[in-house]
């Protein structure tokens, strides 16, 4: 199959699933506060701006750490420029897709490819580890003890796979790969790739917990720009739902089902679907993805 036009009609796809659903949820839209809101926003925002290149680093670090495990292959500038690029493909991926379709820009840039491509899930896994880690004991504060149990299991299962790396579908993968590209990887270079030293797993989680309470600042920092009262406990409990939403795979970079689950989690704290969708499409699209990514699209053009 030509990779192109698979991801041609696989975005159609999902762009599709993702106009639906947010087409259902204009139903629960009063446009009379959309707009009013919008009007509003203060000078918050501007923070959650200045923000964005701290985020961004966070995520470029843990991830020049992870491929440097053995000997120096990048700097910095090089994970931030790609980190940049990885958002940029976000825009048109889906489930955060794009974090993982960066390698093929590392291989073609730096000659790295099942060292890029393996310490790319490293860094996912490791980043999906840390905000469970961070929800569970939120949830916990709380006293939302089911939510809390959801998280905690999902964490155990992804520490399974950061320490037994053996265990991870390895054959499926590339599998997978090969129908998408018509290449073949070396399965024994990506388990070499993924077995770091402890040292560098405990680092790479700290970062990364790091980063997530900085990103989720950045949220709470949206919401008080839009004079939405909510608690900063709150947005870190319900943190992986968050983002497992926007990582479900029928929709593009998450747009429709991240608004959908935003709206039921606010709903809990009596916050109108309105600014629910508002406060979402702020943060999850223009912040966190359409912002940095549009530097990420220069960088791909440029090179």
């Amino acid at each position: 199959m030509n990779l192109n036009k698979y991801l041609k009609s696989s975005n159609l796809l999902k762009l599709t699933v993702s106009l639906l659903i947010l087409f259902f949820l204009l139903f629960f839209v009063n446009f009379q506060v959309l707009i009013s809101s919008l009007k509003s926003i203060n000078a918050w925002f501007i923070v959650a701006l200045i923000i964005i290149p701290f985020s961004i680093f966070l995520r470029a670090y843990r991830f020049m750490i992870i491929l440097n495990k053995d000997k120096k292959m990048f700097s910095i500038k090089d994970s931030y420029y790609l980190t940049l690029v990885g958002t940029a493909l976000n825009i048109f991926m889906p489930a955060s897709g794009g974090d993982i379709a960066k390698t093929y820009y590392g291989y073609k840039w730096h000659g790295i490819k099942e060292e890029m491509l393996s310490s790319s899930i490293v860094d996912k896994i490791m980043a999906l580890l840390a905000i469970f880690i961070i929800g569970s004991c939120a949830a916990v504060y709380l006293d939302m003890y089911l939510l809390a149990l959801f998280s905690v299991i999902c964490g155990v299962l992804l520490l399974l796979v950061v320490f037994y790396p053996n265990v991870a579908p390895w054959n499926l993968f590339n599998r997978l790969f090969h129908f998408l590209t018509k290449k073949n990887l070396e399965i024994e270079k990506l388990k070499d790739s993924f077995a770091l030293s402890n040292r560098i797993k405990l680092i790479t989680l700290s970062i990364s917990i790091f980063a997530w309470i900085i990103s989720y600042l950045q949220f709470y920092v949206v919401c008080e720009s839009l004079s939405v009262e909510i608690s900063l406990i709150y947005i870190l409990a319900v943190a992986s739902l968050i983002n497992l939403s926007i990582l479900f795979p029928l929709t593009l970079n998450g747009i429709g089902s991240g608004e959908a689950m935003m709206v039921y989690l606010f709903s809990l704290v009596n916050i109108s679907p309105t600014l629910a969708i508002v406060i979402s499409l702020l943060y999850t699209q223009v912040i966190t993805t359409i912002i940095p990514g549009l530097f990420g699209l220069v960088i791909i053009m440029r090179k």
